[in-house]
This record gives structure tokens, sequence and C-alpha cells, in this order.
């Protein structure tokens, strides 16, 4: 099933026995990973593994296997259960993600109050990691220049209760413009031929040529070029494939420190099964186009790779490169200026919500129990309100699908909450609450769309529903009814 022509090439590149065993983990019989990642956003104790991996583990038990080696919230699982059919995944508690998927966010090492840029996001599994590392605090910006798939990542970001990202369908190019020197971290998972894909995707197969590669890695080398501009000196670029192509990876990273020699490779601890990229790999010609450095050869073999036959996981590859200099401080500078907040009868509407239905701390009176501060800028983009994360630039000039974490609707003298406040709430935030069972009828009747009754006349207005007591999405209660405000293009049947 395998590509003749791509066969040939790893024939030439590994030796026999590797070889063998490369083409051998392509086979009927071979194993195939999965994981998922546990959102500690979620927890009801700040930043919680074990608590929702022991929920998790009463729910699925001996089909959750042992942690992924190189993501500490990472877990195996056994295919014969269904964790994409489970109303914890649509409260977000977890996101389904390949195991070796997770590795470059590791190496990235993102933390609280960093600005970070994902370039090529879609569909959100390592936005999504990036943002639990983040905590809330700082800014990620998470692009996708396919506005579908942009779509895609956005619901993905919303689903996990993430508050501090920004979702952008743009070309790199225009934000190279915006945003030069402004990241300390950027994650470049590149476009690539989906060699490493292989074995879990038929499309990479039918899709993959000689020519492709070749297109992928001249697309990747302009990709590079742009997303330099935007890190700050002193600042870490991560690149990552899943193919297993030389011309796209160790290639491209000799390609790029070449030309930009501010950038260096780092050594970085291994986890077990990867192995640093080969330099036997970079060809004559790339040698030849780009001018023999041997200093520059030896930085490449600190590259790293993820080879199936090695490890439990796909086809992968991961540079970590810093660019020289120190950290300049850019906390007072927002590209493009500030957003202007929303006016001020329209967050008059807003504010009566939140005193109907949030909880406050005794200390603030714009934050909530569980750490959620409306004290930051909301501003209004149509009929729409969004909070602003830390150093938010100007939507004015960008295609914006997410500025934000989104509020909610003002409908005339009345506002509406989003699908994205519930899940960024905790329960102790809210009002009114009604909890139901993972396995219960009611959960699954809910997430289906269905008014629900019970026999629970407290409160009324609007109810923030949960699972288990991790939040899921609004009801509005009227006397023993709950009136169900699950988005409609997210119902399902499980």
């Amino acid at each position: 099933m395998l590509p003749e022509l791509f066969v040939d090439r790893m024939k030439n590149l590994l030796p026999k026995e590797e070889f063998e065993a490369f083409i051998d983990s392509f086979g009927d019989t071979s194993e195939r990973y999965h994981a998922l990642r546990i959102n500690t956003l979620k927890a009801k104790e700040e930043n919680s593994f074990e608590e929702i991996k022991g929920k998790l583990y009463e729910c699925f038990g001996e089909g959750l296997l042992e942690q992924v080696p190189w993501e500490e919230n990472g877990i195996y699982y056994d295919d014969r259960i269904s964790p994409g059919k489970h109303p914890y995944h649509e409260a977000g508690l977890y996101y389904i993600q390949e195991p070796s998927a997770m590795a470059p966010v590791h190496f990235l090492d993102p933390k609280p109050g960093e600005k970070i840029l994902d370039l090529c996001a879609a569909p959100g599994g390592k936005s999504t990691q990036i943002a639990v590392r983040m905590q809330g605090k700082g800014i990620l910006i998470s692009n996708e220049i396919n506005r579908d798939r942009a779509k895609i990542l956005s619901l993905n970001v919303e689903r996990l209760g993430i508050t501090n990202c920004m979702v952008l369908n743009e070309t790199p190019r225009n934000l190279s413009e915006r945003f030069e020197g402004f990241f300390d971290k950027i994650l470049v998972d590149a476009p690539c031929s989906g060699e490493g894909m292989f074995r879990k995707n038929a499309v990479a197969l039918t899709e993959w040529s000689p020519e492709n590669v070749e297109n992928c890695a001249l697309r990747q080398k302009e990709i590079l070029d742009l997303a330099s501009k935007m890190l700050s000196p002193g600042g870490v670029l991560v690149y990552s494939t899943c193919t297993f192509a030389p011309a796209e990876n160790e290639e491209s990273i000799y390609r790029f420190i070449v030309n930009h020699p501010d950038f260096h490779v780092q050594d970085i601890p291994l986890a077990e099964g990867m192995e640093n990229a080969r330099e036997a790999f970079i060809s004559k010609k790339c040698l030849e186009e780009n001018g023999e450095d041997t200093a520059k050869i030896q930085e490449v073999k600190k590259a790293v790779r993820l080879w199936p036959h090695k490890l439990s996981g796909e086809g992968h590859f991961l540079c970590v490169l810093k660019r020289d200099g120190e950290r300049l401080s850019t906390d007072s500078y927002v590209p493009g200026g500030k957003n202007l907040p929303a006016k001020k009868e329209i967050l008059k509407i807003f504010e009566t919500f939140l005193k109907e239905t949030l909880v406050f701390t005794e200390d603030s009176a714009n934050t909530t129990k569980s750490g959620l501060c409306f004290g930051k800028t909301i501003f209004q983009f149509g009929d729409q309100l969004y909070l602003a994360p830390d150093y938010m630039p100007s939507i004015n000039g960008l295609k914006v699908m997410r500025p934000g974490l989104h509020l909610g609707t003002v409908k005339k003298d009345r506002f509406e909450p989003s699908h994205a406040l519930a899940l960024a709430m905790k329960a102790e935030d809210a009002v009114n609450t009604a909890d139901f069972s993972e396995n219960s009828s009611d959960i699954r009747q809910y997430l289906n769309g269905q008014t629900l009754r019970t026999g629970d006349k407290s409160g009324k207005g609007w109810t923030l529903v949960t699972v288990d007591g991790y939040s899921i999405g609004w009801a509005k209660r009227a006397d023993t009814m709950l009136k169900n405000h699950y988005p409609k293009g997210l119902r399902i049947n499980i």
C-alpha cells in the first residue's frame, strides 16, 4: 500500500535491519496508538491531573493505559473504548490527540504570562495543549490560513474553556507585518507531506508524491522565514512536521539556520524512543545550494525524530530553535493599538446579567470564585461581547474568528450568554446550577437539545448545566422546566 518511490527513498536512507523494522511498522498487524490529553483547566482543584484522571478511570476503567512519556497530561487508551462519544468530551475534560503530536509543545515549554503564536494551528490539538500550560495568563494567538479548518480550531478552543486565545484566519505574511518581534515563543507545526500519518490517514497516502514533498519544503521555507520575523530576541521557535522526508526536516532546518545566523538549534533531553536527527539525511544538493557549513550540520543533529518502529506513536520531527539576544520587554506594546471597550449602555446590560447569574468573591466585584476575571477590556464585535486577554492586539485589519473569550450576545435590553462562557466557568461561579451524572439519561437528553424537567424548583433564569460538577452548557429554568440552550450545531446522540 505504501508508495513505491517513498519505499525506495527510505530504503536508501536507512540501514537494512532498521528499514525492515520501519516497513513492518506499517503492516496490518502493527499497533496503532491512541491517546487523549487531560484538560486541567477544567479541574475543580487547580490544575489537578489526578482529579480528572480518576473520573476517566471510573468511566473507562482498563481502557485507559499508561501515561504518554513526553506529555504529563497525556494517557494512551485502548481503541475498544470511544472517549470521543462521551459527555466528558463535550464538557472539554480532554482532547483526543495522536501521542507523537504531543511532543512539540512539551519542548516549546509554554509558561503563564507569555505571548505565544501557534502559526499553523488547526484543528487545535497543539493550541489547546499550549493553553493548558499557560493557565489563562498571557495571550495565545492561534492562526489557521484555511477558513473551514479555522472554524474547527475555534470550536476546540471553545470546548476546552480557554479564555486567553485569539483565533485568526490569516496568512503568515500578513501576520509578520503586524507582529514583528512580538512573540516570546512560536510554534510552526508546518503543513507537510504527511508521511508520518500513512498508517492512520488513507488520504495522506493517495496525495503523496515526490513533487508534493518538494512543494511542501518550499512552503515550509517561506513560513519559517516569516515566523522568524515575529519572534522576540531571546525567544524560542519550535518547528515540527509529521513526515519522514529529509527535505522537509533536516534540510529545512539546515537551510533556515544557514540563512538566519541569529537562530541556533537547542540541545534538548529526549524521552525514551526518541532519537536525534541524522546529518547523513542532508543531501549533497542541499549542501551545494546553501553552502556546506560543518558547524551548522552539527547543529541540525540536535533536532529530534520520532519513529513509529521505535516508540508508541506515529512519525514526527521537531526542532527547538532559539534566537540570539536578550528577551525584550513588550508589555506596554500592543500591535495595532488597543481595542475600545464596549459602549457604557451595553456594558450596563452585561453587568446586570453578571450580578444575576454569577458569584463573585468578597474581595473583588469582577472576579468569580474560580478566578475568572471580568475586569479586563470587554469589547463589542457587532452584537457580540468578548473579553480580551492580556496584550491582545486591535482586531482592525485582521481576519478574526474568535477575538478572546466570547461572552455572549446583546439583544435589545437583555444579554444572552455564550456557550464559550459556560465552558470557561466552574460550577462555583454560577448562582444556579443543574448537575447530572455522566451516565444519566438527563445529560444525554440535554446534549440532544431536549427540554428537561426536574423536581427542583430552586432558582430561575440562566442556569449552568454541569456533568458531575463540570460545566457543559446553559439552560434557562422556569419552575421545574429547564429550557435547553445547548447550541444546535453541537447537538449529538450519545
